[in-house]
């Protein structure tokens, strides 16, 4: 009665931990332990007296180990991982007993380092945790080809952007309007000049430049329940919105995005600064 016991509690548990199972004894009770029995060391990996981003994470107790950094899991009682950016850092340990019970522990530690490779992006967009955008002060947003660095055609600066939402009724995205981008679960915050917040999550891909069928720049932005500041087609009767950016070009200072109109004609640019 036991084991059934026992499995029955995998099987909940199963979706959480990916179908990794609990480790178990023959012939004995499991040993269950409280977060506070819990014994493990979290290092980083240290080059010329700096810590890196590089950081072994290791435990003896009896449980099963997922380790993230809210950006990536890693599975296993021993395991290295990679972080994405300098700073303090938080890893959270999710352990899960012989009988199917878990609990959770946060550990603390701090990048100097960047001696292992990771994709700058990371950075660019969320600083050391998190980085805030906003317009740049001027030629912020406008349309142009399919071959510029930003608005050409008909350029805005932020005070115009702001009388576009006003005129159209859109959310007040001019002006004092700001997105806020954070590493840990990769989440993305757009705060009007309202104070409206609107909260989701966002990716990144490199490995393309074909956003909306429009093959520029250096990848794609996708966001999720969130859109960028005045993310709208102005040329589109509906005013539709994007989920997926060009991104034109990237650095810790600047980002531009780009996404061609719906009916093909033209091409949007918005350019951002960082705070």
């Amino acid at each position: 009665m036991k084991n059934i016991f026992y499995i029955f509690l995998e099987l909940i548990l199963v979706g959480f931990f990916m179908a990794c199972n609990p480790i178990t004894e023959d012939g004995s009770s499991a040993e269950i332990i409280t977060v506070d029995q819990f014994e493990a060391t979290v290092t980083p990996v240290q080059l010329d007296g700096k810590n890196t981003n590089m950081v072994l994470c290791e435990t003896s107790s009896p449980v099963t180990c997922h380790w993230t950094d809210g950006v990536k899991t890693y599975v296993g009682n021993s395991v290295e991982m990679t972080l994405f950016v300098t700073g303090q850092q938080t890893i959270t340990v999710t352990a899960m007993n012989q009988d199917g019970s878990t609990f959770t522990k946060d550990y603390t530690i701090t990048v100097e380092d960047m001696a292992y490779e990771v994709d700058p992006q990371y950075g660019y967009f969320c600083g050391t945790g998190t980085k805030v955008w906003t317009w740049k002060s001027e030629k912020c947003f406008g349309n142009g080809s399919n071959a510029e660095s930003g608005p050409a055609w008909w350029v805005l600066n932020p005070s115009d952007v702001t009388d576009q939402c006003t005129a159209k009724g859109f959310t007040a995205d001019g002006s004092g309007a700001y997105m806020t981008f954070t590493l840990k679960g990769l989440e993305m915050t757009k705060t009007s000049a309202d104070g409206t917040k609107t909260s989701g999550t966002f990716s990144f891909d490199m490995s393309t430049n074909t956003a909306n069928g429009w093959s520029y720049g250096i990848g794609v932005l996708t966001l999720s329940n969130t859109n960028i500041l005045c993310g709208h087609d102005l040329n589109d009767a509906d005013y539709s919105a994007w989920s997926s950016y060009n991104i034109v070009s990237l650095d810790d200072e600047t980002m531009v995005l780009g996404a061609q109109e719906f009916d093909g004609d033209g091409w949007w640019y918005w350019v951002f600064k960082a705070e």
